[in-house]
């Protein structure tokens, strides 16, 4: 019987050409689907809209809104540079980037991500500095059904709710009476240096007073930063749950929160399911005690490279629209294609090693007939 001889140059095109074509056809095959919890994210993303849209009706009420320039979608939650409650400098791309509805989208991954489910008790711990974000991980949490336990520092940075007559605490109260956000809260500190508002002048400190005042809150001042630190603490505690507190969200650099500027830096934005205590540059702050009792913690401040990663742009002209992008849909592989020609392929290189074996195996044979010759 004639034996079949192939060319290894020959074997190795004809599985080169064979592994194009696989990859051609499975990469031809991906088709574009939802991502989980799509419907949730989008209904989320909307109210946040619904709620920006009556935070600007309600704060620029009668008045031609002409900040083009600071805030180019003229969303009305770009706060000044300066104001006599402003802490310190903020980033005015990254505030710009945070009005974007789909935040309320990406909140709702990072807390499904924590496994944060109906009825679940988040903590949260929140600055003026970035009300939009403020404002979409509330709608997030109350969205899933979960419970949000807020404390709020009152402070902003620069282009965040620094205006006194219009602060973090005032927009809440007034998507409370929308029946926009449903949750109630009773404390807020001044925030700020020590938390205390030591950075801040008097008319500021008192400024920040008026307002916990007006929105009927109750002034959270032990005198100093950790006892005012121990203090959240003993509220979160001592709210009349029927869960323990399941997930703790920081949002802004609420010095309380963070336990200070080098724990804000070293822990980056984002779900931390499993916080080791030595990442803590400086041993205090309420998230150092969340992690203490093994609480998951999701990080938003220093928020870029979240954003990126998400596929949520850095200061959008317009804003993008709900609903389309990468927290939504995603190009995903037909897995019976891919494994079908995974299958294929391997069938292929068996065939074309089995039969170049057998070639060897011949030209051992001939070799050998010649010696004995």
């Amino acid at each position: 019987m004639k034996k079949l001889h192939i060319n290894s140059n020959i074997v190795i095109s004809i599985l080169a050409i064979l592994s194009i074509l696989s990859y051609l056809v499975v990469e031809n095959t991906m088709s574009f689907v939802k991502e989980d919890y799509y419907d949730l994210k989008v209904k989320a993303a909307k109210q946040t809209k619904e709620a920006l849209h009556h935070l600007k009706e309600v704060q620029y009420k009668n008045v031609v809104f002409v900040d083009n320039l600071n805030d180019p979608n003229e969303t009305g939650l770009i706060g000044q540079k300066y104001s006599q409650i402003t802490t310190g400098s903020g980033s005015l791309p990254i505030k710009l980037s945070t009005t974007n509805p789909n935040i309320a989208a990406l909140v709702v991954q990072l807390l499904k991500d924590a496994d944060v489910s109906v009825g679940d008790q988040v903590a949260v711990c929140m600055t003026g500095s970035y009300p939009a974000v403020d404002i979409a991980t509330l709608i997030a949490i109350e969205e899933i059904g979960a419970k949000p336990l807020v404390i709020a520092s009152t402070t902003s940075s620069s282009w965040g709710a620094n205006n006194p007559e219009f602060t973090i605490l005032d927009m809440i109260t007034s998507l409370q009476k929308a029946n926009l956000l449903k949750f109630t809260y009773q404390d807020a500190s001044i925030g700020g240096n020590q938390d205390i508002g030591m950075s801040l002048s008097n008319k500021g400190r008192n400024l920040i007073k008026e307002a916990i005042t007006r929105n009927k809150l109750t002034l959270l001042n032990k005198g100093n930063l950790e006892e005012n630190i121990i203090e959240r603490l003993r509220l979160f505690d001592e709210k009349p749950t029927e869960k323990p507190i399941k997930l703790f969200i920081n949002i802004g650099g609420g010095i309380a929160s963070l336990g200070g500027k080098d724990n804000k830096n070293a822990i980056l934005a984002g779900f931390h399911k499993n916080l080791k205590l030595k990442q803590f540059p400086k041993k205090m702050g309420v998230m150092y005690e969340m992690v203490k009792r093994d609480i998951s913690v999701i990080q938003l401040v220093n928020i870029e490279n979240l954003l990126k990663k998400y596929g949520l742009p850095i200061n959008p002209v317009p804003l993008p629209e709900i609903g389309k992008g990468k927290l939504y849909f995603a190009y995903k592989y037909n897995l019976v294609i891919v494994s079908l020609a995974t299958i294929l392929l391997f069938i292929a290189i068996g065939i074309f090693v089995y039969i170049d074996k057998k070639n060897n195996q011949l030209g051992d044979n001939i070799i050998s007939d010649e010696i004995q010759i």
